[in-house]
């Protein structure tokens, strides 16, 4: 399953968007503006509840952000981290609850995974933007090979990305995003925003879980 249409509703993308007005600790990353305290709101729980009732039975959420993006991202995995690192990493679900009306965005899923959280951002040229508990690895380090990278995907959505850098890396699956719906991937596969130029419109809700 890559998708779930009408994940939220476009009252559940405002009453996101208003819940990230309201919580006490906003990260700036370098990417983007994210909030990660939503457990310390009482009130929360009651939304932690139906968003599990949207998700299999032998999935279980560990992660709740909302992200306001004002830069396409860097190239990494949403595998564990060392406090959960005994997890049985399951799948990262991202809700777009803001976009803009006329540009389009995409995320890319690739082949390539890691069961670690790991970037590539620093080898991409964006140095620590976008990094908060992710280890940064080299392509010698994960042993990337030389293979050149689809040209035609790299001209159309990752030019904000040094190109030689994405030498044997491919693509398995490219998301548009939709309103509401809830795009899908197995945590441990490197992923990507692909480029864009509304600065001011995008913002999504990321969900990730572990199996139960």
């Amino acid at each position: 399953m890559r998708k779930i249409g009408n994940f939220f509703t476009k009252q559940g993308c405002d009453w996101y968007k208003w819940y990230h007005s309201v919580l006490p600790e906003t990260r700036d990353n370098g990417q983007r503006l994210l909030t990660m305290t939503h457990y310390a709101q009482p009130f929360f729980a009651k939304k932690l509840k139906q968003l599990q009732e949207h998700l299999p039975q032998n999935e279980e959420i560990t992660t709740v952000n909302i992200n306001f993006d004002y830069s396409a991202g860097g190239i990494h995995s949403d595998g564990y981290i060392e406090l959960d690192e005994d997890d049985k990493i399951a799948k990262s679900y991202l809700i777009p609850i803001s976009v803009d009306a006329i540009e389009k965005y995409y995320t890319i899923i690739f082949d390539q995974t890691s069961h670690r959280a790991v970037t590539f951002n620093s080898a991409l040229g964006l140095g620590s933007k976008g990094i908060t508990t992710y280890k940064q690895v080299t392509r010698e380090e994960y042993g990337l090979s030389d293979t050149p990278f689809d040209k035609k995907v790299y001209e159309k959505y990752l030019t904000h990305l040094d190109y030689n850098a994405l030498r044997g890396l491919t693509v398995d699956y490219i998301h548009e995003w939709k309103l509401g719906d809830a795009m899908i991937w197995p945590r441990e596969n490197f992923h990507v925003s692909a480029n864009f130029t509304n600065k001011n419109a995008r913002a999504s809700v990321l969900i990730t879980t572990r199996y139960t």
